[in-house]
């Protein structure tokens, strides 16, 4: 029992004793038997409230119960709803790791600086290729429209893997500031070229601005024999 149910057990005995006067508090002190009867009613009405207490802690532990079995469909479906959801999860990342998996043997755990030198190199060779289309044409002759077409295709996917390796070059100097200086095209000229390098660009060019010509393309004309051929096919 603790000290405080005590003090309040105390507090109640005293309380029944107010009544008495103090005559009868004189005999009840000197008279063993009514002390014993005082304590007794005493302890009945305390057995009767604990009894009470009791009584009124198993209806709320049954209605507790009751709601708690009304709720077991619902919690039984809840829980094989979450069976299921972690299930599914761990399929999903078993398929996951599988796919990194082969991704990492197809490419052979290649790191993001060398595929951006994969990606400058497959730049570069495209525009070999264009270069080699407009040499080609320009030395024997041919159809306009063809040469068209090959060549402004191969600039096209040179102009694209530059931009691609441009924004992989600036995403790689977020994380690795040594990487500022390295420049968005392996065969580009350095920053601080002279003007004539490439007519229209300044000497200092802007952060902003890529080492490599962005304006109208300059095609290369056909001989004169071409161009006579060519009007005489189509005019």
């Amino acid at each position: 029992m603790s000290f405080a149910v005590l003090q309040s057990d105390c507090k109640k005995l005293t309380n029944t004793l107010d009544d008495f006067s103090n005559d009868e508090l004189d005999q009840i002190l000197n008279n063993d038997a009514k002390i014993e009867e005082i304590i007794n009613q005493a302890e009945d009405i305390y057995l009767k409230e604990i009894q009470n207490e009791k009584d009124t802690v198993i209806a709320t532990n049954e209605s507790l119960a009751e709601l708690n079995l009304a709720r077991e469909p619902e919690l039984s479906e809840g829980r094989e709803k979450l069976q299921a959801k972690t299930e599914e999860g761990e399929e999903i990342s078993k398929r996951n790791e599988e796919k990194l998996k082969i991704i990492r043997d197809k490419n052979g755990d290649m790191s993001l600086e060398t595929a951006l030198a994969f990606l400058r190199t497959a730049a570069s060779e495209m525009e070999e290729e264009s270069d080699a289309i407009a040499k080609k044409f320009m030395e024997e002759g041919g159809d306009l429209e063809d040469f068209l077409e090959q060549f402004l295709a191969k600039r096209k996917i040179m102009h694209l893997r530059l931009v691609k390796a441009d924004k992989m070059s600036k995403i790689l100097q977020r994380g690795d500031p040594s990487l500022s200086n390295i420049s968005s095209y392996p065969n580009s000229p350095p920053l601080n070229i002279n003007s004539s390098y490439f007519p229209g660009i300044p000497t200092s060019m802007p952060p902003t601005v890529v080492p490599y010509p962005t304006g109208p393309l300059n095609m290369p004309m056909p001989p004169p024999y071409a161009n006579l051929n060519y009007f005489q096919n189509h005019y």
